[in-house]
């Protein structure tokens, strides 16, 4: 990159060139593939949950919340998979929000639009 160039010519020493230039430029898409990767833990949780191989039984999880009695009474108490599915989804969106906002705060380029 043309301003890791400029740092070099200028004499800046590899450690001021990595805390300085290369960091603050790599942190905001760290942070939302790391938020994104918490969703998808989430919905591979509950999926593997869902099919009988995420957490034993006594541990609460939402695949099996869907799994379990949702399925027999689902015609009777449709609640009982609503709102588990909707959890999940606000869980996943939630994180992807979060990252979005992470984003927003740590981009240096969008630092001088202010």
């Amino acid at each position: 990159m043309p301003y890791l160039e400029a740092a070099t010519c200028v004499g800046c020493s590899p450690r001021w060139i990595v805390f300085g230039h290369v960091l603050p430029n790599v942190f905001a898409p760290v942070v939302i593939l790391a938020t994104a990767g918490f969703g998808s833990a989430i919905v591979a949780e509950a999926a593997l949950s869902f099919l009988g191989l995420g957490t034993p039984p006594p541990e609460p999880s939402w695949g099996s919340m869907l799994s379990g009695a949702a399925q027999q009474y689902v015609r009777v108490a449709p609640w009982l998979a609503i709102f588990p599915g909707i959890a999940i989804s606000v869980a996943v969106f939630a994180f992807n929000l979060f990252g979005d906002a992470m984003r927003d705060v740590f981009d240096p380029r969008l630092r001088g639009a202010n």
